[in-house]
């Protein structure tokens, strides 16, 4: 059984952590002393998370706006708005991996990502939100849950924060893999919204053509064929449940 609204939010409270805690001492000094693809590996996918985490965060607040508009629940709203806050605190994390390891500031990390993520957050994540802006109606905040929690959460990120929290733990980053482990631990409530706003909207989504290029979009090294598996077949039970349990709006 899904979770409700409630339940995410206490997951939330109990979640809150500081991007400035994780401590990036050791991690300095192991970082010097790794093999150059290593380094390089590890700086792609740390620049691909700066450029997704500052796009989900800025395109958020119409997600908060429609879900107030369209769900009597006052919690969705409260929902919507704690995860833009998670997001937040994400970009400004993945800010300080990027600037106190590779040093590098936002724009070089842009440059340094992988295309394919600048095309996913920067392209299509505003083009929807700024749809949803203009006109507020079920299907079209499902579109937009379609595409950020369904596709770009919880595979493109979900693919990214695999790699790297196990490329972290390999290489001896243990600032890094705290971090991004307690990332995952945001976006998982974060996909288990999408899921339960997508159950109460009941607007058909389609995502399947999306999840593909989404899965493979850091490229070969990291969207491996084990690891997109297990992501995409944990997402094939969320949606599974949410499609076997719709629960319709209540009209205002």
């Amino acid at each position: 059984m899904l979770a409700g609204y409630d339940h995410l939010l206490t997951a939330a409270r109990r979640l809150q952590w500081d991007a400035e805690e994780p401590c990036l001492e050791r991690d300095r000094g192991a970082l010097a002393s790794l093999p150059a693809p290593v380094r390089a590996e590890l700086r792609a996918l740390v620049a691909g998370f700066v450029v997704a985490e500052h796009a989900v965060a800025d395109e958020l607040e119409p997600f908060v706006a429609a879900a107030a508009a369209l769900d009597p629940d006052p919690s969705a709203r409260e929902c919507f708005a704690a995860q833009a806050r998670d997001e937040r605190r994400h970009a400004r994390w993945f800010d300080r991996l990027a600037g106190e390891l590779f040093g590098l500031e936002r724009a070089a990390a842009r440059e340094a990502a992988p295309r394919a993520i600048r095309e996913l957050f920067e392209s299509e994540l505003p083009a929807t939100a700024r749809a949803l802006a203009a006109q507020t109606d079920p299907a079209r905040l499902a579109a937009a849950v379609g595409l950020y929690h369904v596709v770009l959460e919880g595979i493109a990120l979900a693919v990214g924060q695999e790699a790297l929290l196990e490329l972290a733990r390999e290489a001896g980053l243990p600032g890094v893999a705290d971090g991004v482990a307690r990332v995952q631990g945001d976006e998982r409530w974060h996909v288990g919204l999408g899921v339960l706003a997508l159950q109460r909207l009941r607007a058909p989504v389609e995502v399947e053509a999306a999840a593909g290029r989404a899965a493979a979009a850091w490229g070969p090294t990291v969207a491996t064929p084990e690891r997109t598996e297990r992501v995409l077949a944990a997402h094939g039970r969320r949606l599974s449940i949410a499609a076997q349990r719709q629960v319709p709006l209540v009209s205002h």
